[in-house]
């Protein structure tokens, strides 16, 4: 998303008056471009970061390309897992996406809502499903509803200007998305420059991808696991080349049972969206603590 907006339109979407949204810019608090003609223009993607770092009401939310929203400050994230399963399950896309800007637009972490809300609510709904009380498609639908919203939750997020990367896919055979889209999103709200290679990716195709690119990390989302002894074999192939290039290889998702990862070798082992947040900010803190002559040096993608 590139949509930029004027001082004038931005003070009119937080009900501040103009002088004060270009004093905010003049001070600093807020990054503008300049247009063609010398205009002072703010991305969407900044405002909305002002807006959650300053804790700031949001009184005419469509100028910002927000849905309509309730009172944000009434909102409390406890009760949002349940009436985003009830709304994901009957197919109503808008008061989904509501639920989750409301409180994106509230400061909400990335890794809170999808660790307290999104995955309650897929639980939920996976509950229902084991007990006849909901359906395949409605599964298969509250998926791609989800994905839609993670999209453009994701346009609206700064884009990172960090040097260090981050890959990320699921294995062959897993076409689970939801996981690996969330873990992209959190990366790239603590300032990782991630690359999503995608859904059901060959290890050797991982590896070549990491041989060639040489991310700082790499995570990997598994949901699914379709033979076990060949999963393993790939991984600990794929741990070898990932050690040649000083890669850190992330792991996460509910098919790596106990069993399976104490005959695996990684970095690190992230059961929820808040500790692969936790791990990838110390992670770049000790990595940008590396003088940048001693790095090695980046391959062009």
């Amino acid at each position: 998303m590139n949509q930029l907006l004027s001082p004038k339109q931005v003070a009119a979407a937080i009900g501040a008056s103009e002088s004060s949204l270009k004093r905010w810019c003049d001070q600093g608090l807020l990054t503008t471009v300049k247009t063609a003609g010398g205009h002072r223009r703010i991305p969407v993607q900044e405002a909305l970061r002002f807006v959650r770092e300053q804790n700031l009401s949001v009184v005419e939310p469509r100028i910002l390309a927000m849905p309509a929203i309730d009172n944000r400050k009434a909102r409390r994230i406890e009760n949002c897992a349940e009436r985003l399963a009830e709304g994901l399950l009957a197919n109503n896309e808008q008061a989904c996406h509501a639920i989750v800007f409301e409180l994106f637009l509230a400061g909400q972490s990335v890794s809170q809502i999808f660790d307290e809300v999104i995955a309650v609510a897929f639980r939920t709904i996976g509950e229902k499903w084991e007990c006849h009380e909901a359906d395949v498609y409605q599964e298969r639908c509250s998926c791609q509803i989800a994905l839609r919203i993670l999209h453009e939750l994701r346009s609206l997020q700064t884009p990172p200007n960090s040097a260090l990367v981050a890959l990320g896919a699921t294995i062959e055979g897993d076409q689970y998305w939801l996981p690996v889209t969330m873990s992209e999103i959190v990366l790239r709200s603590v300032g990782w420059n991630t690359r999503l290679l995608g859904s059901s990716i060959p290890f050797d195709s991982i590896a070549n991808a990491i041989q060639q690119l040489e991310p700082e990390m790499f995570w990997l989302s598994v949901s699914f696991v379709p033979d076990e002894s060949a999963f393993i074999a790939g991984f600990n192939r794929l741990i070898e080349t990932a050690s040649k290039t000083n890669t850190t290889v992330v792991v996460g998702g509910r098919a790596l049972t106990t069993e399976i990862r104490t005959r695996l070798r990684y970095s690190a082992f992230c059961d929820t969206m808040q500790h692969l947040e936790e791990f990838a900010k110390t992670l770049r803190r000790q990595t940008e603590l590396v003088p940048q002559k001693t790095r090695k040096p980046r391959k062009k993608a």
